[in-house]
């Protein structure tokens, strides 16, 4: 009976194999679930938008190994959303709102204007390092209407806006500056290519065969949390 009783507790016993299943099951939840929580959390990054003024030394991209930070990036987020605020005027003047909140191609107006900036950066550094590399330099004239440019946008920010952009005055020279340099450049280049001026802006075919000798890394949990459209304007 003895003998019976023991054979029979014996097997009541657990494979090993079940067991191991059973571990293996509770370790791939463990990780489903810790992988699932960082893709909340990180969706929940992405929804809360930056401050830029405490944001503006954040890395937004990169083009060839150099970083552009948030400051580098005011002046385009500034002019492009001052160019759409305008043409949303014309659009209705009531309420300007309407027009950045236009849903076309699959994206907003507001989404486009920040792809928009974002490309006139990289654009405006790859030229900008070119002209360095050439030994590029203003003349007096250029200088001169280099300095009207960057009187007359910084006069136009109001007060308000200035705090919401949070990026001084010098920063904004120093952008335009470096856009002088990639126009200056732009230009050039075109002329001993026997190109138009066209081919090597944004979105000419030339420049976007030109972009494929670079590397471009944009830092998207940073550029896609700015506010763009309520930055230097209310949107």
């Amino acid at each position: 009976m003895a003998e019976h009783r023991k054979r029979k507790s014996s097997d009541r016993r657990v494979p090993v194999s079940v067991v191991r299943a059973k571990f293996a099951m509770t370790a791939v939840l463990l990780v489903v679930v810790i992988v699932m929580g960082a893709l909340a959390f990180r969706r929940g990054q992405m929804r809360r938008k930056l401050s830029l003024p405490d944001s503006l030394d954040l890395v937004a991209v990169t083009v060839d190994g150099r970083e552009l930070t948030l400051r580098d990036m005011a002046f385009y987020i500034a002019y492009e959303e001052g160019l759409i605020e305008e043409q949303a005027r014309i659009y209705n003047p009531a309420d300007t709102g309407a027009y950045w909140n236009i849903f076309t191609n699959h994206t907003f107006f507001r989404t486009l204007g920040r792809d928009t900036a974002m490309e006139m950066a990289v654009h405006d550094e790859i030229f900008y390092q070119m002209a360095l590399d050439e030994g590029i330099e203003l003349n007096e004239e250029e200088e001169m209407r280099l300095a009207n440019s960057q009187y007359d946008f910084w006069s136009d920010l109001e007060e308000d806006k200035r705090e919401r952009l949070g990026a001084g005055e010098e920063d904004l020279k120093e952008s335009m500056r470096r856009l002088a340099y990639a126009q200056k450049y732009q230009n050039l280049l075109a002329e001993m290519e026997g190109k138009g001026v066209e081919e090597y802006s944004v979105s000419g075919q030339t420049y976007q065969e030109m972009l494929e000798e670079h590397t471009v890394v944009i830092e998207r949990n940073v550029w896609e949390r700015v506010n763009f459209g309520g930055v230097t304007v209310d949107h």
